[in-house]
């Protein structure tokens, strides 16, 4: 008895399989094994891609800190390296134009540099640094160094119009051979630092190295 249950069982489901297929399947003329994924239709997805799809971005691989005066390259050489000691550090000559530059002359101190500086921060001023290395220029207050002289008296107006007095606009130097010290492949604890160094190099950023 306990058999024949069984077989009719298997029976009730075969043929519902049936149906189900004659239904869904063939009555469309579609062979469920052409629903089958295809090895040469998967595509594999590197690792840029994958960032991208992600919404993440690779640190990039090489960072450059400039420009920077061709009379402090080897200052800025050392101190790459003092921070990156076995990491590649190369440096990139380039010849660029005069700049310009907005600025407080320099203070009688650095302790009252450091103090109007402080001054500046709380009345909201931002991208300012104390000029530190420089003999000429040491404890000057730099607001910003630009291409062209329009772009610094444009600057200049701007820190007026929002109450800073005493900014003046000179061109910062002569058109000549600027520097750029490139630091590839470095973890990002590294990076940081180098990041940091841009304060003891006038007008000099941290950017990506250009193709």
């Amino acid at each position: 008895m306990r058999t024949l249950f069984l077989v009719l069982a298997f029976a009730n489901v075969a043929f519902f399989a049936w149906r189900y297929y004659d239904e869904h399947f063939a009555a469309r003329g579609i062979d469920p094994y052409a629903q089958q994924l295809n090895p040469e239709r998967v595509k594999l997805v590197g690792p840029d891609e994958l960032s991208r799809i992600a919404g993440t971005r690779k640190p990039a691989a090489c960072l450059e800190l400039g420009p920077i005066a061709a009379g402090d390259a080897t200052r800025a050489e050392e101190a790459v390296g003092g921070i990156a000691a076995g990491i590649k550090v190369t440096v990139r000559r380039v010849d660029e134009p005069a700049r310009w530059w907005v600025y407080l002359p320099p203070f009688a101190t650095r302790a009252a540099a450091v103090q109007r500086a402080a001054e500046l921060r709380k009345q909201g001023f931002e991208d300012f640094s104390v000029v530190g290395d420089d003999p000429q220029w040491r404890n000057a207050i730099s607001l910003g160094v630009f291409r062209s002289e329009e772009a610094a008296a444009k600057r200049a107006d701007e820190l007026r119009r929002r109450g800073l007095r005493g900014i003046e606009v000179a061109a910062r130097e002569s058109a000549g051979a600027r520097v750029y010290v490139q630091l590839r492949d470095a973890p990002e604890p590294v990076r940081a630092k180098f990041g940091e160094l841009r304060d003891g190099f006038l007008g000099a950023e941290v950017r990506e190295c250009p193709n």
